[in-house]
């Protein structure tokens, strides 16, 4: 049989290529530190309310064929307004309170020309768009150097960490 010493020899450097592009990617997969990344929910939850609704049950009983009761009238109490003696003065507020960032930035992601910031909120990475609100602060703009944020017309500059 004849030996294909440069066929072997191809083959073999083609084989040893792709078990390093599969190494190199399993390595790539276990390396990767990037935190998770958690979207932040931007509806804001609905709060029940109290149940309003009055069943108006005056009509005639079809079983018994009986008339409704007749409505009772409430009457008003009329009250006298008693005048004050001297007048309320109200305690002075306290000063309010400034309340700074709890979250840091941590980098961007950019898709074309779209930019979301990625930031640290108690341990929970979160990813944020322009002009979404994170607690009781609006995000304006986002660069690669910082965060812009603001809290009733207040601008807050954070670094990227």
């Amino acid at each position: 049989m004849k030996s294909n010493k440069p066929t072997t020899y191809v083959l073999l450097l083609l084989s040893i290529g792709i078990w390093c592009t599969v190494a190199y990617r399993i390595y790539v997969a276990f390396k990767d530190d990037e935190p998770s990344v958690v979207q932040p929910v931007t509806k804001p939850l609905k709060r029940m309310e109290k149940d309003t609704v009055a069943l108006l049950l005056n009509y005639k009983d079809p079983f018994l064929g009986e008339d409704p009761p007749p409505k009772e009238k409430v009457k008003k109490q009329q009250t006298k307004a008693i005048p004050a003696k001297r007048p309320v003065v109200a305690a002075p507020s306290p000063p309010p309170v400034e309340i700074i960032p709890d979250f840091q930035y941590k980098g961007v992601i950019r898709l074309g020309k779209n930019a979301q910031a990625i930031v640290n909120r108690k341990g929970e990475n979160i990813v944020l768009k322009p002009k979404e609100k994170i607690g009781e602060f609006l995000v304006t703009e986002i660069t690669d150097e910082k965060l812009i944020v603001t809290r009733k017309g207040k601008k807050y500059d954070l670094p990227r960490l």
